[in-house]
């Protein structure tokens, strides 16, 4: 796929007011340990769980695992019983560093939107225990305006719930509200809340249906920033600031 490529109503950087963020695979490369982990998680157990299970699962809440056992068997055991409940463990095992885990531009994007007044979220599946302590390893200090767990009452991605929620504390309409997304579950999760939204690649590779969600593609965070400082530095130069 291009670098930058736009299969929707074209993204208006300018009109963008607030930000909010997926977290794994998107800010922290913790889908890569989740391939890795997870298959291991099973033969330990006697189970077969393939690179797939682990896809199958990537953007939405570890609840899913139930509806997918009849496919995967043995991963709600390893997910729900091992992987989950001891996800902090493997994480700085693979990462202990601070910073390690940071996905290209992250601390660039975030630096950027704090100095430019922008206020952005962080809607994650993830528990808020691990949001905070994946935060905290940040290679910088990051100030969100709102956290927010899928495990605190919010339907699972697909469904747009925990991102209109954000936009609500950010108190920022949908439409001028960007959601940056790695998987099929965020990226349909914004189209259908009404939200633009850039995909930025990670391990999930588009199949057709959601190469139809993608409004636009970058690289990677920093990207995102050199996109919207684009505009920003346009319209202050159009208004003579």
């Amino acid at each position: 796929m291009d670098e930058c490529r736009q299969t929707a109503a074209p993204l208006d950087a300018s009109q963008i007011q607030a930000v909010i963020f997926d977290m794994d695979g998107l800010m922290f490369d913790t889908e890569s340990m989740f391939l890795k982990v997870l298959p291991e998680i099973g033969i330990a157990n006697g189970f077969d769980l393939p690179p797939a299970a682990a896809r199958a699962m990537m953007g939405c809440d570890s609840r899913k695992a139930v509806e997918l056992e009849d496919r995967y068997p043995g991963l709600d055991q390893c997910l729900n019983g091992e992987y989950t409940p001891n996800r902090l463990k493997y994480f700085f095992e693979m990462f202990p560093a601070p910073g390690s885990a940071d996905k290209p531009g992250l601390g660039e994007l975030t630096a950027w939107l704090e100095e430019a007044k922008i206020p952005y979220a962080v809607a994650s599946s993830s528990t808020r225990n691990d949001i905070m302590a994946f935060l905290g390893h940040a290679s910088r200090t990051l100030h969100p305006a709102a956290v927010l767990s899928g495990k605190e009452g919010f339907k699972s991605k697909p469904d747009p719930d925990i991102f209109l929620a954000a936009a609500m504390e950010l108190g920022c309409d949908p439409a001028h509200a960007l959601v940056l997304e790695d998987s099929a579950h965020g990226v349909k999760a914004a189209k259908d809340g009404g939200f633009p939204c850039i995909w930025i690649p990670d391990v999930v590779q588009p199949d057709e249906e959601m190469k139809q969600n993608i409004q636009m593609e970058l690289p990677d965070l920093a990207a995102v920033k050199d996109w919207l400082k684009a505009a920003r530095d346009n319209r202050q130069e159009k208004e003579g600031k």
